[in-house]
């Protein structure tokens, strides 16, 4: 009975919404989709500095996490040249958008309103230890860039790498490779399958100039969102714990959201350049407090607020449904042809150009 209606509640959410939308083809300057100073790192490991024979990475500076997204990123790009021209079609565009989007919104400053830690620090800024986005994006970042040293897609380093770690909740993160691969070894083994088989394609031809891969777009997105989902797995379970200072109105915003993810990562969503900004342009452009819980304030979007209102709605949906929405959703998501409808189904409920 469930997965009968599993498609009429997408649309009736789709479709619902519509009315809070201005016009779906507005879009955003597309410099301003990149994350803050993205033009100051090479996405090159030697970028990093080396002490005592060890390349020395502090995931809690917010150039360091930049640098390994552009990292995976430029390492990467060759394999995903079929999929978009000038490298639009790298499946890590999504990841590292976000992670920008966080650092603009004041998700990883110390606490809302607080200068520490914040967008306007500029690039000498920090990523708050008490920020549960900061949190979440540690895991994502850490088990892809530790995954992709192991599994030796970034070549053989000359040195060992280093995390710096922060005593503060140091029970609640990995900071090494062997840390976490010994505590996370399903996500590590997840991780590394998406690397091996990245690395397994061949070059079948060239155009001007450029090798193109064998790669198969839905197998890549799907190995990549599977990394992806296992991370915040881990995440979630301790977001609590380090965001004490978050409002309940962003909490409950925050593993919303996460849920909706996986509704999108279903569909096998394009985490390319072009579709990832336009999903982003309804993410709330700061932090939810205690006002916002029942009534939104007016300096949202409406975008924004469309965003918000099917976040809100669609763990509604699938709590009272005892989680079988989610399951059925997955389900039914296992063919091309209902997975080209799901994504058509995510992009008029979450307002975005229809392609």
């Amino acid at each position: 009975m469930w997965s009968s209606l599993v498609i009429p509640t997408f649309l009736f959410l789709s479709f619902s919404s519509v009315g809070l939308a201005p016009d779906p083809g507005s879009t955003t300057n597309e410099n301003d989709n990149y994350p803050p100073f993205w033009d100051q790192t090479e996405g090159d490991i030697a970028e990093f500095p080396v002490q005592n024979n060890k390349i020395i990475v502090d995931p809690w500076k917010y150039m360091d996490r930049l640098r390994m997204y552009k990292i995976l990123i430029t390492e990467s790009n060759k394999y995903f040249a079929p999929l978009g021209k000038n490298n639009t079609g790298n499946v890590f565009w999504a990841l590292t958008l976000f992670y920008g989007k966080l650092f603009k919104t004041d998700r990883f400053s110390e606490t809302p309103k607080s200068s520490r830690c914040a967008y306007e620090s500029g690039v000498s800024s920090c990523i708050s230890i008490n920020s549960g986005w900061g949190g979440i994006n540690y895991y994502v970042i850490i088990m892809y860039f530790l995954a992709a040293i192991e599994s030796r897609f970034l070549g053989n380093l000359p040195y060992e790498v280093e995390l710096l770690s922060r005593e503060k909740y140091r029970s609640n993160f990995c900071y090494s490779l062997e840390e976490c691969r010994a505590a996370y070894p399903q996500v590590m083994d997840i991780a590394n399958r998406f690397y091996k088989y990245l690395q397994s394609r061949k070059i079948v031809s060239a155009t001007s100039g450029i090798p193109q891969y064998d790669i198969d777009e839905d197998t890549a997105i799907f190995k990549m969102w599977a990394v992806h989902q296992a991370a915040v797995d881990v995440a979630k379970s301790k977001f609590n714990d380090v965001s004490f200072y978050s409002s309940e109105t962003e909490q409950d915003f925050t593993m919303d959201f996460l849920l909706a993810i996986e509704f999108v990562e279903a569909v096998l969503y394009r985490p390319y350049y072009e579709s990832s900004a336009e999903f982003l342009v309804g993410f709330p452009h700061r932090p939810l407090t205690y006002q916002d819980h029942n009534v939104l304030m007016s300096n949202f979007s409406r975008r924004e607020k469309a965003l918000m209102t099917a976040v809100k709605l669609i763990p509604k949906i699938n709590k009272s449904t005892g989680g079988l929405f989610l399951t059925i959703w997955k389900k039914l998501m296992t063919s091309k042809f209902t997975r080209a409808i799901g994504r058509f189904f995510i992009k008029r409920l979450l307002l975005i150009p229809i392609e």
